[in-house]
């Protein structure tokens, strides 16, 4: 079964968003509402003030079931009060003060509910905009006594700027939140979760690309295997708790000896890779050297437990296939682990 589908699971981060979004927005109209009710009433067009009361009982309503988890109800809520405030509004006062726009919010908000079909879904916004026309056919050549006649023109800019905000401020909202979700997304995909190391799928790639350029600027390359020594006896006497906290260690001391052009990599389990860019076999060796010494000195579980680790380095000559280089780095980390584990050792022949 999808996660999405699990009675356990959680709504996603752009869902959680769109829901507070949602709720933010209900304010903001509710107290719209209410100064409608004394606008109308002040005016002497009773009739929309009584509606308006109405209204603020709809979104009302509509933060109570977005509080209850119904977001979708709670949209089709505000869409059936949007649209008849509209269409009440501009039988009983015409067109000119632009309460018609505020169908071209809840137009594009519908699109959110994700509980409706695609299709269903731009059928009802659709609906709206053909609405939005009708409204001038029946409603242009209202006659009315309204108070602010007057004022028709600054009230309609104002109704336009009013319906055309929280449209801009959801969806810019829900786009930044997408974004980010997306680079988590696409974290997810090219990190091991536990090591935050490259995972062995995305790091092929980047593999081949840093071949690729230090072939194109003769620049030298190495390919590095490690492994965490006696690895299995710290998962057995100590747990795998202990071991999960030795594996971020020592990703995080991996990480502070590689280079922004290096490629480190959890290859799986306790066994990792290293690709050394414009780094010949000395320099390599010497590196290694360094990163060996620093995970020999570190302590863990209080000071009572070390953990060491051995390495193979081959260099990579532009004329080998990867799997050759890392069959080269593997034998030379058979080699470290052969003669007493804890040791850097380099391939001798390419």
């Amino acid at each position: 079964m999808p996660i999405a589908q699990h009675f356990y699971s959680q709504p996603d981060e752009v869902e959680l968003v769109k829901v507070k979004l949602f709720k933010q927005v209900a304010y903001y109209c509710l107290c719209l509402h209410l100064l409608f009710i004394f606008a109308f009433w002040y005016s002497h067009v009773y009739i929309l003030a009584i509606a308006n009361i109405a209204s603020v009982v709809a979104w009302a309503t509509g933060i109570y079931l977005l509080n209850r988890g119904h977001s979708h109800l709670a949209l089709r809520v505000f869409c059936i009060e949007v649209t008849a405030h509209s269409v009440l509004v501009c039988a009983t006062l015409g067109m000119d003060y632009g309460f018609q726009y505020y169908l071209w919010t809840i137009a594009c908000m519908l699109l959110l509910d994700l509980q409706l079909k695609l299709r269903l879904a731009i059928t009802l916004s659709l609906s709206l905009i053909v609405l939005f026309a009708v409204l001038f056919e029946l409603y242009d050549t209202v006659n009315t006594t309204f108070a602010f006649r007057d004022y028709a023109r600054p009230i309609h800019f104002i109704n336009v700027f009013i319906c055309g905000l929280p449209m801009i401020y959801v969806i810019g909202q829900i786009r930044e939140s997408t974004f980010i979700q997306r680079r988590q997304l696409a974290t997810l995909a090219a990190r091991d979760p536990l090591t935050n190391l490259f995972n062995r799928r995305y790091a092929k790639e980047l593999i081949l690309r840093a071949h690729a350029s230090c072939a194109h600027n003769e620049q030298p390359l190495c390919v590095v295997m490690a492994d965490l020594d006696h690895f299995k006896q710290i998962n057995d006497q100590l747990g795998h708790d202990m071991g999960d906290e030795v594996l971020q260690t020592v990703s995080d001391i991996l990480h502070k000896h590689v280079t922004d052009q290096d490629i480190a990599v959890r290859w799986g389990g306790e066994e990792f890779l290293l690709v050394l860019v414009d780094c010949n076999l000395d320099q390599a060796v010497h590196r290694l050297e360094t990163l060996r010494q620093t995970l020999e000195m570190q302590r863990f579980n209080g000071n009572e437990l070390t953990a060491t680790m051995s390495f193979g380095v081959a260099l990579w000559h532009t004329a080998l296939p990867f799997s050759v280089a890392l069959q080269l780095a593997d034998d030379a980390l058979y080699t470290s682990k052969a003669q007493g584990r804890n040791r850097v050792t380099a391939a001798q022949s390419s």
